[in-house]
């Protein structure tokens, strides 16, 4: 599996966070089956940074252990000084070292524990027996349709949630629009397929092949929209997207390099202007057995 850069997860968390749905992340929360006297367990998928884990962790009531997968030793090791930071600033008291980190907020603990592991192949031990649900973000558009059918008949063996958030659809606004959109778009949505250590990338199809699966192992299934919305405020974010969408429309389609280029230069004008607007469709998405 491909990783991300450090740089490029600090860079999206904000517009991420901005565009969550808290109403699917509180409806997760009152899904969570509380065992007698023991902590909520809580495995994340494709962890990263622990972006996720912080943005889910403070919406759920009373003590809770989270295992943070991921195969990306880097991004393990730089998860300790990550939330170091965010508990800083919610003024949280933590204990970070080695892959254990406790953050005590009043009345609760919050206990994190770094995992690396490749998915590749399924949960296996990524899934200890007593856990009590499953979230991820930005991660199913990475993974194939074998993949998904794959896990979501292992959590409807289980009989557990899954809250996935930001899961990207296919749709993609760039403001004001370009004659070389079209192409720009179609390499794109050709390169987001490529093998990505699953089997061929769902990319934007992964919505629509989640919600399938999860329906078909008896789970009800509700997504809700989580576009980013971003413009002249976000613009090293979409800086970083201009350059991302032109490389790998270049992989995809090098007949259009020049097509690439003009595109690029085009856009990375209007942002120097304040021109430039982009929406990016994502759609976070919850799963309940029934």
């Amino acid at each position: 599996m491909s990783g991300f850069a450090l740089d490029w997860l600090r860079l999206r968390e904000g517009a991420d966070l901005a565009a969550r749905s808290p109403a699917l992340a509180r409806r997760f929360a009152s899904a969570l089956k509380k065992r007698d006297g023991a902590p909520l367990r809580l495995v994340d998928l494709g962890a990263g940074s622990g972006a996720n884990c912080r943005a889910v962790m403070p919406r759920i009531a009373g003590n809770q252990e989270w295992i943070l997968v991921d195969q990306d030793r880097a991004l393990i090791a730089a998860q300790g000084d990550e939330f170091s930071l965010w508990a800083r600033r919610q003024g949280l008291p933590i204990l970070a070292g080695g892959n254990r980190i406790t953050i005590t907020p009043p009345g609760q603990e919050w206990r994190i524990e770094s995992l690396p592991f490749d998915l590749s192949s399924g949960l296996g031990h990524a899934a200890p027996n007593d856990v009590d649900g499953f979230t991820a973000a930005a991660f199913f558009d990475l993974v194939s349709t074998d993949w998904v059918e794959g896990f979501a008949a292992e959590l409807g063996a289980m009989r557990v949630p899954l809250l996935a958030a930001l899961n990207v659809d296919g749709r993609r606004l760039w403001e004001p629009l370009l004659d070389e959109d079209a192409i720009i778009a179609a390499a794109f949505a050709q390169h987001q397929t490529r093998d990505k250590g699953f089997g061929t990338s769902l990319g934007g199809d992964a919505p629509r092949a989640m919600e399938a699966a999860f329906t078909a192992n008896g789970f009800t299934v509700e997504k809700i929209k989580s576009d980013w919305q971003l413009g002249s405020r976000d613009s090293a974010l979409i800086d970083a997207l201009i350059g991302g969408e032109a490389n790998a429309a270049r992989e995809a389609s090098p007949a259009h390099h020049d097509v690439i280029a003009r595109w690029e230069s085009q856009r990375r004008a209007q942002l120097a202007n304040g021109s430039l607007r982009l929406t990016i469709g994502h759609c976070d998405l919850l799963a309940i057995p029934t």
